[in-house]
Formats: structure tokens, sequence, C-alpha cells
């Protein structure tokens, strides 16, 4: 096989994969920390502290613990700051809606047996990289532009069962959207084969408009109520069966060999962990603990259409993310919030180059939120994230390496997320 055939391979699984993936709101991998203002504001700490409608995604059970009919309205303003070997990414905001609403008959948070429903659709991915420069990978380097383009909803419609005072048990069945679109150029004059010839003069362009597909997963929990002071709870989220991404393409002879490129992505199932303490009535903090099994899915993904590589190699690691979160009610109008989560980025130092796309590197998030009730039955709520700034490389030792990337690959992120949200209660 021709190095220069190796090289496009290569390079094609990095933006087809980590630019199909690794695409979110303020991110453990690629999966937002929380979904909504509120539970953004507890930096997602809240499997057994039920925020809002939006814990029909995070933890099904909780619907049953909440007051009367709930609808809430919102979304985030997401702002990552990307740079590849110096260069920052030209795409710098994203908006990433939010909506769920949950009906309890019961109209309260009572033991009494009954069923509640729930439906909610939010964003949990909504990024991309536009890097663009005619040295971006340094004056050897082939790769003068890298762009994506994704996004991935979840829509989930379900319920859960108040067993008595102490217990409650949900499902919910969810179906995912997700698109994406890739474009990648490469200077030829700065690329050779394995004879050491030039491949000539100009850019050869890899372009892939965005596409869509859909699949299926569930959500099951359970929330569990030791007494006023300590309560518990467990979600499993299953993994997401998507269809294939399909990409109509021209056969170059090259590395493309049929008039269709075709991916399945699927999403990881997670397990996660919560214990909510109450030690004075108006306090409650909650710690968490989730398992996000990405070695299953993004370890090397299957690819049709190509005439080099079968197989799309990145290498995630599964993820541990630990969240600890407090809320407060200073009024009886005001409701503060903060918390902090940390995850181990799930990409080695060994692997940036085949995630040079979209690098979800970011680790440890700072949050604050309020809510504030502006009547008896509305309430507003705010939330910021800070993602602080981490950077990953890796020494480029071997020739392919070195005529994309230079002699090192540097990735750096950091990210900004602000969110607002309604909540109207009847």
């Amino acid at each position: 096989m021709k190095l220069s055939k190796k090289l496009f391979s290569a390079v094609l699984a990095a933006g087809l994969v980590v630019g199909a993936a690794s695409v979110s709101n303020a991110t453990n991998g690629y999966y937002m920390i929380a979904t909504g203002a509120k539970s953004l504001g507890m930096a997602g700490a809240v499997v057994a502290n039920p925020q809002d409608a939006s814990t029909i995604l995070q933890n099904p059970a909780g619907i049953a613990w909440l007051k009367g009919t709930t609808f809430d309205i919102g979304g985030a303003a997401f702002s990552p700051r990307r740079k590849l070997n110096g260069h920052d990414s030209d795409s710098k905001l994203y908006v990433i809606p939010a909506a769920g609403f949950a009906m309890n008959p019961m109209g309260c948070n009572c033991g009494t047996p009954h069923f509640v429903f729930g439906v909610g659709m939010y964003g949990d991915s909504g990024m991309g990289v536009d890097f663009a420069n005619s040295n971006l990978a340094g004056e050897q380097g082939a790769l003068t532009k890298a762009w994506s383009n994704m996004a991935m909803m979840e829509l989930a419609i379900g319920g859960a069962y108040r067993v008595n005072d102490q217990l409650s048990v949900g499902f919910s069945p969810v179906l995912v959207y997700q698109s994406m679109g890739l474009e990648m150029n490469f200077d030829k004059s700065r690329m050779y084969d394995q004879d050491g010839n030039s491949m000539g003069e100009g850019i050869y362009k890899l372009s892939m408009d965005s596409v869509s597909a859909y699949g299926i997963g569930f959500n099951i929990g359970a929330v569990y109520k030791i007494n006023d002071m300590v309560q518990l709870g467990f979600v499993y989220k299953s993994k997401r069966y998507m269809q294939k991404l399909e990409w109509n393409t021209t056969p170059d002879g090259f590395m493309i060999g049929d008039d269709k490129v075709k991916m399945r992505l699927n999403m990881p199932r997670q397990v996660a962990f919560g214990i909510n303490v109450r030690p004075i009535k108006p306090l409650k903090i909650e710690a968490d603990v989730r398992w996000i099994n990405y070695n299953n899915v993004m370890d090397e993904v299957d690819i049709d259409g190509m005439n080099t590589m079968k197989k799309w190699p990145f290498h995630w690691k599964n993820q541990w993310a630990f969240a600890l979160g407090a809320e407060y009610a200073a009024t009886d109008a005001l409701t503060l919030r903060a918390g902090i989560n940390y995850g181990k980025s799930p990409i080695k130092d060994k692997d940036v180059n085949s995630n040079v796309i979209a690098p979800a590197i970011v680790e440890t998030h700072v949050a604050a939120g309020a809510s504030y009730k502006i009547s008896k039955n509305l309430e507003l709520s705010f939330a910021y994230v800070h993602a602080f700034e981490h950077e990953e490389s890796h020494k480029n030792t071997d020739p392919m390496s070195q005529m994309m990337y230079g002699p090192e690959t540097k990735v750096k992120m950091y990210q900004d997320t602000a969110a607002v949200q309604i909540t109207y209660n009847f």
C-alpha cells in the first residue's frame, strides 16, 4: 500500500469518526455534563435530585418527584475555543435547544402510588471545528483545512411510577437524531509517495456534505429516599443503536472506491449513581459518579466504500466522570446552585492525531446557576459553566504523521456555556 494512500486513510479516519462524535456542550467526552439550566448549574450532579422535566433524559424515575405538571423550555449558548498547532478554529459559537414536559396527576410530591408521564427533547451535541491556514500543520504538513459540523438530539417519551413515599422507578425509550458534515483540504506539493516523488501541485479537497441518521435506545432509573436527609439515584442509559451515516461520493480510484461512503456511529451506554444529602433544610448537596462505555463504540469503527481502510481507529478509552453540586434555597423565590465536574479525557496523547478534527479533551468544569420565581407558577433559571483549558500533544516520528502534522501535533481546548430556562408549573 502506498504511503500517500495510508496517509489519506488515516486523515479521513480522524475526520469522520471524531468530527462526528466529539461535538457537544460542556462535555464529558462528547456527552453534555447535563441538560437544562438547572442541571447545568449543578454541574450535572442531579441523578438523585430531580430538578425539572429534563430528568426524563437524566433519570426518568425523577419525574415522579416533581409537583404538578411541569413545562420547561430553554437553550444554551456554547463557545468551545480550540487550537490546532497554535491556530484557532473560526467556529466559536453554537446554540443548543432544550424542552421538556412532565405531567403528575397527583399534583404533589407525595407517596401515593401513581404514574407520571414525561417528554423531553434536548440537544446532546452541537459543535465542530473550522481550522484553515496554509501552515495549519507547519511548513511541511499537508493539511490546510479541517472543517466539521455535527449535531445530535435525543427525544425521550416515557414515564415513572411512584411506588410509595420512598421509591420511584422510571423508563423512557429514546429516539436519536444525528447529523454530520466534513471537509478536509491537503496541499499536494507537500505530499509524496513511497518513492519520494511529489504528488504535484494544487489542493486535494475531501468534502462530505451534512447527512443524517436516526437511532434508538432507552433509559431506566430509580430514586430512593432513605430519610428526609438522604436520597439515592441510579440510571442506566443503553447503547444508542444508529443507522449508518451515508455520503454520496465520486470514486477516484485512489482512496474512495464506491459511489457511497457509509459509517455507523453508535452512542455508548452509561451507568450513573448519585447520593443527595440535605444537612439543613435549605441546602442540598449531591455527589454523582458516571461510567461511559466509549471503548465499545469509539475504539475502531467500520467504514464501507474506502479502498484502503475498513476500520477507523481512534481508540477512545472508557471514562469515569465525577460531579459534585450544591443547591441552596436563599429565599422562597431565589435558589442558588454551584458545582464541579471532572472526567479524564478519553483520548490519549498517542492518539491525538486521530482526534484533531474535534478534540474532546476538556476534563474539569465549574458551574454556577440560579433560579428565581417570578410568580407562583413561573420560574426563570440561569447557568454558566466553564471548562478549563486542557492540552494534549504527540511527537510525530513516523513519515506519515510528519508529512501530515509536522514534528509535533498539539491541540488545546477550553469551553464556556451560558444557559437560560423558563419553567412553568401548573
